[in-house]
């Protein structure tokens, strides 16, 4: 389609006699200065006249006396109508959805549907119908027509099955015998037309439009124009407009909704569908409807649909309904309002948005439903809730939604392929799926054989889809934060945790570990929007017992919002989705499953059986209490799991778990020592190494603050990706020392050097520094990083062999020209391939690897130290302990140590001592 911000106003249909003659009496130029308002060229007649001396227009001609418009039309102006003669109405009268069988037999309201819907006030000629503002030519398939937003108003019986039996439409039925409805109040009916330069313009076939009048391909001729229902057949423009005849009688077309709802074949789906439908009274219309009609109605009612896209305060803008006059949020909400005539696509140009496109729902028939229902995949949903009267709006939302397509110029035959559904996946609609096509005034319905279910119908995330009752917080999180199309996808396998609503009043925030832990309470606000409704309480936890501290409820630790106006609940949900969705399967022999946050779960027991499985998160491994899995549902795309708590992560950062364990003191010590582990500051966060003068070195631990509380800083070693650390135990650190590795007591006495040296001779200007001290850092630091692999490898099956990237990088000093080199004639070193970690075997039973220089270092299993789970965060906005929620998680990073029997090498001349001297300036003592 063509979208164009910057077109002028569309001129003013005006014409000149001698630009007539050139085009054959039926198109015009916007250029031509001629004024049908207050010109007439001679020798044409009126609209009216035309019809009289026609002939065989009598039946026409009486509705334009009745209606009080044969002066308007037989005198000079603009208008455009769509005329039928005798034979058309004579056919229109023996068939018709008004049950008329005369032309005596019609109501006044219905001789104004009949003109009005029939006639535009300006004047079109065929070539012109799709011209939008500007004028830009091809754009538009819809506009409004002479008819009234009051010629179609009813008045309606209560107990008519007009109105739906539902708890919305309750209180009405019991207050009123009869209420004035509209069925839409956004605008009257709109024209609907389909013209050789529309098809052109957005590239649509011809046989699209046969299928969208239900003809065999081929019927429609290249410069064939359908208005409505009616094809035009012969064009004549006059002293006051233009005159089209079309085959048929037109008659003003119904909106989707009320397609859905009068067709006898769709009564499953319109049922449905009417669940979401409400009833608005409107002062505004009340007042309007009695000086239209001369009463003195109370109130009059719209029928309106709870939707995320419905009626705006124009035509170019849309707002959602998903709340009751009484400010009660509906339990779901459709994709758009079916029922709004002036249904506006999600993109739209700057004018009126309207005109452009509109809608296609697809509804299976019910003897579709049925068969679904009875043997298709609409019965794990029977069998949950026996029948569709008792599945909750909630569930069968979601179906409905998944058949809302928001273009026609992209859901017709010759792009059936480019229909996607809620996982974004081929829906796979075929000209062979639909019975028959219905064109409304906002949208056109295919009436289809067979049922087009959501991915999320078969999908893990299924259980959350039937089951809101206990498992509605997260299903929330997931629709507002649009992991729903992520989980729906049928080209991946997943093991999804789903956390149970009394699961996620046991929250340990790990945002907070690096101070006092807290825990987060998450509940449902109901009165509040969707993504408005998850709110939380956060209370104190003793770490020692694990058990909150404090109960007491107040402002200052109630977090509201929701996922889509708290920073907070948003940032702490994401992290719990991106732990709980494993990206593989778990397997008899695979019980370390990658989750979407790079971190781990592990399941243990046995597998995929209700209360005989465990699953656990680093927190609960770290614990010893894993959760005990109470549902499992096996989907098309992987596993679900229900359990009663939340998969969390450890508290423990890398550097913690070397701390705590003797057997890993002297590759500790030698880690903090060289500036590559954190500090705890004295409001309990962790902060960076800053007394070596280097704030820019690898950080095993990435809980950041710098050393004044407040500046953030970021780490590379462990980057928002999971790794292995191979930590060499202290018998295995005496082979390094023995290779030559520096020794803690080497870089201590390093340091007494540098600064004897500095106090003896700092203040000289001829001093040049000697950088002993740091360049044993270097060593050290390259030596740690060479026993960090990216990617986690555990002791356990399903785990890859074969050569793995360490964080150790291999550099290469570059000599090609003199532009690379420094002031000292020093050149340059550049970063080249990472030294790679060669994984021999790795099963639960042990793990073999091999390093650079062959050696082969063997997973020390004899410990128990292996599988060692931590992990790593970044934060950002942290303030202050007594605002426990007002920071967030940017990322993190998760890693898995084992001990190891002999430390890895990649190089003979890895710990070779080499002084480098370095310049003596205001900026640097030491080379870094």
């Amino acid at each position: 389609m063509l979208y164009n911000s910057r077109r002028k106003k569309l001129c003013l249909p005006v014409l000149s006699w001698s630009a007539l003659c050139m085009v054959g009496l039926l198109a015009f130029s916007c250029s031509d200065k001629y004024d049908l308002d207050t010109e007439q060229p001679s020798n044409l007649n009126t609209l009216y006249g035309y019809l009289e001396d026609k002939g065989n227009f009598t039946t026409f001609l009486q509705l334009i006396d009745d209606c009080g418009e044969t002066e308007v039309l037989s005198k000079t102006g603009s208008m455009t109508l769509f005329a039928s003669d005798d034979d058309a109405f004579a056919q229109f009268f023996t068939s018709n959805d008004w049950g008329v069988s005369s032309y005596a037999g019609l109501s006044t309201a219905q001789k104004k549907l009949l003109l009005y819907s029939a006639m535009i006030g300006n004047a079109y000629p065929t070539s012109m119908l799709s011209t939008a503002e500007g004028p830009v030519k091809g754009e538009v398939c819809r506009r409004n027509s002479n008819q009234s937003l009051y010629d179609s108003v009813q008045v309606i019986s209560t107990y008519s099955d007009e109105l739906p039996q539902t708890d919305q439409w309750a209180p009405l039925r019991a207050a009123h015998d009869s209420i004035v409805l509209f069925k839409d109040a956004s605008s009257a009916p709109p024209m609907v037309h389909f013209t050789p330069k529309f098809l052109s313009s957005n590239k649509l076939e011809s046989t699209d439009v046969d299928f969208l009048y239900n003809d065999a391909s081929g019927t429609r001729a290249s410069d064939d124009t359908y208005v409505n229902k009616a094809k035009i057949t012969e064009s004549q423009f006059c002293k006051n407009g233009f005159v089209h005849i079309v085959d048929r009688v037109i008659t003003p077309l119904d909106n989707m909704a009320e397609i859905i709802r009068k067709n006898a074949q769709m009564t499953t789906f319109s049922s449905i569908l009417e669940r979401f439908s409400v009833p608005i009274d409107s002062s505004t219309l009340t007042t309007n409807y009695n000086n239209n009609k001369g009463t003195t109605v109370d109130s009059v009612f719209v029928k309106r649909y709870f939707a995320d896209r419905s009626t705006g305060s124009t035509s170019t803008t849309d707002v959602a309904l998903v709340q009751d006059k009484d400010g009660n949020t509906f339990d779901a909400s459709l994709k758009y309002d079916p029922g709004w005539n002036a249904f506006v696509s999600d993109i739209y140009n700057d004018r009126d948005g309207m005109m452009e496109d509109m809608a296609v729902m697809m509804v299976p028939s019910d003897a579709a439903m049925q068969d679904w229902w009875d043997n298709g995949g609409g019965k794990v949903i029977k069998d949950e809730y026996g029948t569709i009267d008792n599945t909750p709006n909630s569930v069968l939302v979601e179906l409905i939604n998944v058949n809302m397509l928001n273009s026609l110029v992209e859901s017709v035959p010759s792009r059936f392929d480019d229909i996607l559904d809620d996982a974004n996946e081929v829906m796979g609609v075929t000209l062979e799926s639909i019975d028959s096509v219905y064109i409304g005034c906002n949208g056109v319905v295919y009436l289809t054989n067979e049922v087009f279910a959501p991915a999320s119908y078969s999908s893990v995330l299924f259980p959350a889809v039937i089951d809101t009752e206990n498992l509605g917080i997260i299903y929330n999180a997931i629709q507002n934060m649009d992991y729903d199309a992520y989980l729906n996808s049928m080209v991946s396998t997943y093991s999804f945790v789903l956390p149970t609503n009394t699961g996620l009043l046991t929250y340990l925030d790990p945002v907070s570990f690096g101070g006092v832990a807290y825990l987060w309470q998450f509940y449902l606000d109901t009165s509040k929007s969707s993504a408005s409704q998850i709110c939380a309480y956060v209370f104190p936890v003793d770490t020692a017992t694990w058990e909150v501290t404090s109960t007491t409820i107040s402002s200052s630790n109630t977090v509201t919002g929701g996922v889509g106006s708290s920073t907070y609940i948003e940032n702490r949900f994401e992290e719990i989705l991106d732990n709980i969705i494993g990206v593989e399967a778990a397997t008899e022999d695979h019980h370390y499953i990658l989750t979407k946050g790079k971190n781990y779960i592990k399941w243990d027991g046995t597998l995929d059986t209700e209360g005989a499985m465990t699953v656990a998160g680093t927190m609960q491994y770290e614990q010893g209490s894993p959760f005990t899995v109470k549902q499992v549902y096996a989907m098309d795309n992987g596993k679900s799991y229900v359990i009663d708590g939340v998969i969390s992560g450890t508290r423990k950062a890398t550097s913690d778990i070397l701390a705590e364990t003797p057997e890993f003191s002297d590759f500790y010590n030698l880690c903090e020592a060289c500036g590559l582990f954190a500090t705890k500051t004295t409001d309990g966060y962790y902060s960076a190494s800053q007394n070596l003068g280097n704030s820019t070195r690898g950080n095993l631990v990435t809980l950041g603050l710098a050393s004044d509380g407040t500046t953030e800083t970021t780490y590379s070693l462990l980057n928002a990706y999971h790794y292995t650390v191979y930590a060499p135990t202290n018998e295995a650190m005496q082979i390094a020392y023995a290779a030559g590795l520096p020794t803690l007591e080497d870089i201590i006495a390093a340091e007494e050097y540098d600064a004897e040296m500095d106090e003896l001779y700092g203040d000289d200007a001829s001093y040049v520094a000697v950088d002993s001290a740091d360049h044993l850092y270097t060593i050290v630091q390259d030596f740690v990083k060479y026993h960090v692999q990216t990617n986690s490898i555990f002791l356990d099956g399903g785990f890859s062999t074969g050569e793995y990237e360490s964080q150790r990088t291999k550099l290469e000093q570059t000599t090609y020209n003199d532009a690379t080199q420094d002031d000292d004639g020093n050149y340059y070193m550049i970063s080249k391939s990472p030294y790679r970690i060669d994984i021999l075997s790795v099963d639960a039973s042990g793990m073999q690897l091999q390093d650079e220089l062959g050696y082969t270092i063997n997973v020390d299993t004899s410990s128990g130290l292996y599988n060692i789970q931590a992990r790593e965060y970044w934060l950002s906005g942290l303030t202050t302990a007594s605002s426990p929620y007002k920071f967030t998680m940017e990322n993190s990073s998760s890693a898995v140590i084992h001990a190891v029997d002999r430390p890895l090498l990649f190089s003979e001349t890895q710990f070779d001592y080499i002084p480098r001297t370095i310049v003596d300036d205001d900026s640097a003592k030491r080379r870094k």
